[in-house]
């Protein structure tokens, strides 16, 4: 049993042995590691504990947006509604005056229609009056009448010249 007891013993000592070189060794690298994770640690939980109240805060204005929303939707439902309005009467506006145009321009073409109808019919009138009277003089003149207006008619160009 003595022999377990040395094997266990020198087991310990070079534990120990191990243990304290190691510690020697890493121990300037552990406490260089964990005192870096321990900022990197509270660096991201500031920026996380940012974070949060960034978000707070927008969720507070999201939430006072949301509680407005009803009446935004109002305000652009009565602004459509006048625009509208407003397009409507500029549409029936600009339809009045196309509507007086055409009205004014079918006017002139009747009137211009009516004038040219009134001189076709003095011209076809005058036409029928002067074929009317070749027709009657033709019936009614005679050969006397002829040299008659034949005679009359060299006198006045006599009397001119």
């Amino acid at each position: 049993m003595d022999k377990e007891i040395w094997g266990l013993i020198w087991k310990f000592v070079n534990f120990t042995i191990l243990a304290v070189l190691l510690y020697k060794l890493l121990a300037s690298h552990i406490k260089t590691f964990f005192k870096n994770r321990g900022l990197a640690i509270k660096k991201e939980i500031e920026e996380a504990d940012m974070a949060r109240k960034e978000v707070e805060g927008r969720y507070e204005e999201l939430k006072k947006k949301l509680d407005t929303i009803d009446e935004e939707i109002e305000e652009l439902k009565e602004m459509f509604r006048k625009e509208g309005l407003a397009e409507k009467e500029r549409i029936i506006e600009t339809a009045k005056k196309e509507a007086e145009k055409i009205r004014e321009q079918a006017i002139r073409s009747i009137e211009q229609e009516a004038i040219k109808a009134k001189a076709m019919i003095r011209k076809e009138s005058a036409e029928r009056i002067v074929k009317m009277s070749e027709e009657l003089i033709k019936k009614e003149l005679t050969n006397k009448d002829q040299e008659r207006i034949v005679t009359e008619y060299i006198e006045k160009v006599v009397q001119f010249n």
